[in-house]
């Protein structure tokens, strides 16, 4: 009979993840992270299904120990660039966005025979090889993030494992488990430092060319979600036809999407400025007629539960012919946010999508 190694990778806090915060922001995190380390793979692992927050794989192509080592840190390193991202170029306040930086990763491993079953035109893997590997996710071990090897699978790998692996055992109802693993504590802390070094940094963003203060008569959170979430933004902001982005991942700094207008199209950059006490969204493009480059900050205060004060700031950069058309420019511009914040409010106010916040 064949043999196989099986792989899980499996993302701790999942269930508190989903079930405290909100669910249409977690469901793309997740599947995002999840994504990300299929696409991660090094070993030839085959995926036999997705499993709520794990991967179930398998490889009949067994790899070396450092193989499989770089393999779990590969997936790993990737997975915490992206959870840190998510602090740093986050722009959405909600409790997902903000508790992403909380979910860790842990891996299983286990090596033993394999068996397939088919049922109509679906085959994978089954068994007692299965059974225990999944009977492993629920075990003893104390901190988040590890590398767990079954009994088999120390055997295969025993000559080259060293001494940082700690051994436990655990009783099911028919067989003791016995197992090793290997705490991986220092890859998130490492990888958190490389991502806020390399985070967006928007300092050409100086003194704005516009201002313009609005007091809204709506929930500060609502006001925020038709912002930021490219979905809604056809419904205040009437000089698009339409908006192309990816509708499976999360707005964050850095994500593009396409202005489509009735002549032409602009390609549009998610920006933001650290705030305490504010939330702030903006975009920035190089493609708008007479400029190098044109940004927009939008920043809201909470003035009480229905009543916010809005601040939005333009910043235009010139070309040569932009200069010598520099008053007709501002206020075309100016007209034109005045419009959209006017309708901003309207929806707003209404909240014509009823937003639950």
């Amino acid at each position: 009979m064949p043999k196989a190694l099986y792989f899980m990778p499996d993302i701790s806090g999942f269930t508190n993840f989903v079930n405290t915060t909100e669910v249409e922001h977690s469901i793309h995190i997740i599947a995002e992270l999840l994504e990300l380390l299929i696409d991660n793979n090094t070993i030839d692992l085959q995926l036999v299904e997705v499993e709520g927050d794990a991967l179930f794989m398998y490889t009949t192509t067994i790899p070396t120990y450092q193989q499989l080592i770089n393999q779990v840190k590969v997936m790993l390193e990737s997975f915490h660039r992206l959870t840190k991202e998510y602090e740093t170029k986050r722009i959405c306040d909600c409790g997902s966005c903000k508790t992403t930086i909380d979910l860790d990763l842990k891996f299983l491993v286990h090596y033993g025979e394999l068996s397939m079953i088919k049922v109509k035109n679906i085959i994978k893997p089954y068994g007692k090889e299965v059974i225990e590997i999944h009977q492993l996710l629920k075990n003893q071990i104390s901190v988040n993030e590890y590398v767990l090897f079954t009994t088999n699978t120390v055997v295969l790998f025993q000559n080259e494992m060293g001494a940082k692996w700690l051994k436990n055992s655990q009783e099911e109802a028919t067989n003791e488990l016995t197992y090793s693993y290997k705490i991986l504590d220092k890859i998130k802390v490492n990888i958190e430092k490389e991502v806020e070094k390399e985070a967006i940094n928007n300092d050409d963003i100086t003194q704005p060319d516009v201002i313009i203060n609005k007091t809204f008569d709506a929930d500060i959170h609502n006001i925020f979600a038709y912002i930021s979430e490219l979905k809604y933004r056809h419904i205040w902001d009437k000089e698009i036809q339409r908006i192309d982005f990816d509708h499976d991942k999360v707005n964050r700094v850095g994500t593009e999407h396409n202005c489509v207008l009735k002549f032409g199209n602009l390609k549009f950059e998610t920006i933001k400025k650290p705030s305490k006490d504010s939330l702030i969204y903006g975009e920035r493009t190089k493609e708008m007629f007479f400029l190098k480059k044109f940004y927009y900050l939008i920043k809201l205060h909470k003035i009480d539960e229905h009543t916010t004060q809005l601040t939005l700031s333009l910043f235009l950069d010139y070309n040569i012919l932009g200069k010598i058309m520099k008053k007709e420019i501002v206020k075309k511009v100016s007209k034109m946010w005045e419009r959209k914040l006017t309708n901003l409010h309207k929806v707003s106010k209404n909240n014509l999508v009823k937003i639950i916040t």
